[in-house]
């Protein structure tokens, strides 16, 4: 039996080769030992001298190993372009992660323009960026809607309560003008206080409302893959139609329900496309493309296997199928 266990523990050590130099690597690095290429998204905007290949600061006018000029003619609006731009898009992917807010197109967006710097693309490595704050600007923004939305059904949930609804109906007043005032993690803090001050009458249906979206959103992710999600869908619309006539314990039950039944079929199918993602991935090295981001969300996927958690494991599979695409 014992040999069973460990059989078990070596499906789930992810395994990988390295992008650069074909190294095959075992268990979560992010460098890789033989060529100690990076295996995470790099923020600091760098570039290879072309005489020698040392990687520079993109902001050096000299190499610092050779000495020798970095600065094509024409590059120098380009060249002081892309680091303001990515001054621009750090903070915004840094309020991303404090309120949890999903911005994987951009971060790829990113790590593709850091990539194109550093070979001298610099007109690709800009646009990158561009592309980059969009995606991140466009997925908070979302996350304010949705925000806005959620206060707006507090209000009525306060109200329906008998408790003075006016701390909610503030902290929404607040948020919409941040938002309209381009203020997005003002916006967020608002959002927070707002649902903080409707715990104290409404926490019942705060935690069902959560389930009832991790629910939808898992539902979403394992559509993608072509996975039975009709039991559900249809646990979601009985949940949902419990929170309707102010039912918040069935609505949480009925979610929570639904999440059990999909998560227990995700260790299977997260091991299958794991095996798939991995076949593709040694094709388009294969043919000559740079897998570098291909390499690093596979490898967020194994991570999140080995911790269990394969509902994020699937979404970074999911966010591999749409990278493969891109290539």
């Amino acid at each position: 039996m014992p040999e069973d266990r460990s059989e078990a523990n070596e499906e789930e050590v992810f395994e990988f080769d390295c992008p650069e130099c074909g190294r095959h690597i075992v268990g979560e690095m992010d460098r890789c030992p033989g060529c100690d290429t990076e295996f995470v998204i790099e923020e600091v905007p760098m570039i290879e001298c072309p005489s020698c290949g040392e990687v520079c600061p993109l902001e050096s006018d000299k190499c610092s190993s050779c000495g020798k000029s970095l600065v094509d003619e024409g590059e120098d609006e380009m060249r002081l372009e892309f680091p303001r731009l990515v001054a621009e898009v750090k903070p915004l992917l840094m309020i991303s992660k404090d309120y949890e807010v999903e911005v994987g197109e951009g971060r790829r967006l990113i790590d593709r323009a850091v990539q194109a710097g550093k070979q001298r693309d610099l007109a690709t490595a800009v646009q990158m960026v561009k592309e980059a704050r969009s995606s991140i600007k466009a997925a908070l923004d979302e996350r304010l809607v949705m925000e806005e939305g959620n206060l707006e059904k507090l209000v009525t949930i306060v109200s329906r309560s008998g408790i003075d609804p006016k701390e909610v109906s503030e902290s929404l007043t607040t948020l919409r003008n941040l938002r309209e005032q381009g203020d997005v993690e003002g916006a967020l803090q608002s959002a927070a206080k707002g649902r903080k001050a409707a715990e104290r009458s409404s926490g019942k249906y705060l935690e069902a409302n959560d389930l009832v979206e991790s629910l939808s959103h898992l539902i979403d992710v394992c559509d993608q893959f072509y996975l039975d999600v009709r039991e559900a869908k249809r646990m979601l619309h009985e949940a949902r139609d419990a929170g309707n006539h102010g039912d918040w314990g069935m609505m949480g039950i009925l979610a929570r329900k639904g999440r059990e039944q999909l998560m227990r079929a995700l260790p299977d199918a997260t091991k299958g496309e794991m095996r798939k993602a991995k076949n593709q991935l040694l094709d388009a090295k294969a043919e000559g493309k740079n897998v570098r981001t291909l390499v690093k969300v596979l490898k967020d996927a194994g991570v999140a296997m080995n911790r269990d958690r394969h509902d994020l494991a699937l979404e970074s599979l999911s966010d591999f199928k749409d990278e493969l695409k891109r290539l």
